[in-house]
């Protein structure tokens, strides 16, 4: 048995829309995750005030799911975005092997420019919640 679960969802609104509904969801199974640390660790895409170079740039870290929402407020539109999201700091980074990631942060949630999400947890019964959420999702 794998020690991580992945699913595909596939795009079909404003990629800034379904990110908010994803991290709603997430707190709605679980609200343990509202003050887990979030972090952007790969990001291209457009922002308001300009601020994309800043989320681009490095690894961003924040330390709950207030503050996070307050930086990404600004994002205009996606291109390709990757969020771990875990309840220790030292996990959320940029990892070589995108495994290593699934394999040492509770979530991984991943937009990429062919119009998909990944979220990848070792929380099974997570992902089955949110597949049962989206019609137009696969389990991978």
């Amino acid at each position: 048995m794998s020690e991580y679960k992945k699913i595909k969802i596939k795009s079909n609104q404003s990629e800034v829309t379904e990110l908010m509904s994803f991290l709603n969801d997430i707190v709605e199974f679980d609200s343990k995750y509202r003050s887990y640390n979030f972090g952007i660790v790969r990001f291209y895409g457009s922002t308001i005030d300009y601020s994309n170079d800043k989320l681009s740039e490095a690894v961003t870290i924040f330390t709950d799911l207030n503050l996070f929402l307050e930086a990404i407020i600004n994002i205009e539109q996606i291109y390709e975005i990757e969020i771990l999201i875990d309840n220790s700091i030292q996990n959320i980074k940029m990892y070589s092997d995108e495994i290593d990631a699934y394999k040492n942060n509770q979530i991984c949630l991943e937009f990429f420019d062919d119009g998909f999400w990944e979220m990848t947890s070792k929380d099974y019964s997570l992902i089955k919640f949110i597949d049962r959420k989206y019609i137009k999702s696969e389990s991978i």
